[in-house]
């Protein structure tokens, strides 16, 4: 990615605290290096995978660490996000608010029910929004995950495993496995010829 010159204003969602780092981290701490205004959405306070407060605790530790703005908690319940008015709306209301030129969300073929709809509801939230949207990869993510864009996070990747790692409740589920976060990186990184890169599906490009 070659990031113009200009600066822009970045909204991530995820379904759960912890997806957000996960999946696109190190291209979201390139943007804050650039210099971009970075803003989350996180749709439930991940209450099936621990104490609430816990994990929202978690969320904005890593959200400090990385340079984010703000965080918008949707508190929607965890493994029951639905894609409907509700949750549209909601995100609507952030997108109104902050107009991010670019968004960053689950792919709409991914296997948990909760990234899904957050995906769906995203890009219905964005139908009148003028902004590029791309999907991320997550362990959840289909075989169908077909990434056309690569991100060479290099030089971001150390401190996207540090925000990681301010997930402690989460740090004995696999899909916080360093050794996979490591090669899956890894192994986009080859794609374009890099040490590390993360991939992302398109779903509307204007500038990226």
């Amino acid at each position: 990615m070659d990031i113009m010159k200009e600066k822009k204003t970045i909204l991530a969602v995820g379904a759960h605290p912890d997806d957000i780092e996960i999946g696109c981290g190190g291209t979201i701490k390139k943007h804050i290096n650039h210099g971009d205004s970075v803003y989350y959405i996180i749709a439930s306070n991940g209450e099936m995978g621990g104490d609430k407060e816990i994990r929202m605790e978690e969320a904005n530790k890593a959200a400090e660490l990385m340079g984010v703005e703000e965080i918008y908690f949707l508190g929607l319940q965890d493994t029951f996000i639905s894609h409907d008015g509700k949750t549209i709306h909601l995100i609507d209301q952030v997108m109104e608010k902050k107009q991010p030129s670019i968004v960053y969300v689950h792919s709409l073929k991914d296997y948990h029910q909760d990234h899904m709809n957050i995906a769906r509801s995203t890009l219905s939230a964005s139908r009148k929004m003028r902004n590029s949207i791309f999907c991320y990869e997550a362990p959840s993510t289909t075989l169908e995950f077909l990434p056309t864009a690569f991100n060479d996070i290099s030089e971001t990747f150390d401190l996207k495993m540090k925000c990681i790692s301010k997930f402690v409740s989460q740090e004995k589920k696999n899909y916080l496995e360093r050794e996979a976060i490591v090669n899956l990186s890894r192994f986009r990184g080859r794609v374009i010829n890099v040490e590390y890169a993360e991939a992302f599906e398109v779903l509307r490009l204007i500038d990226w």
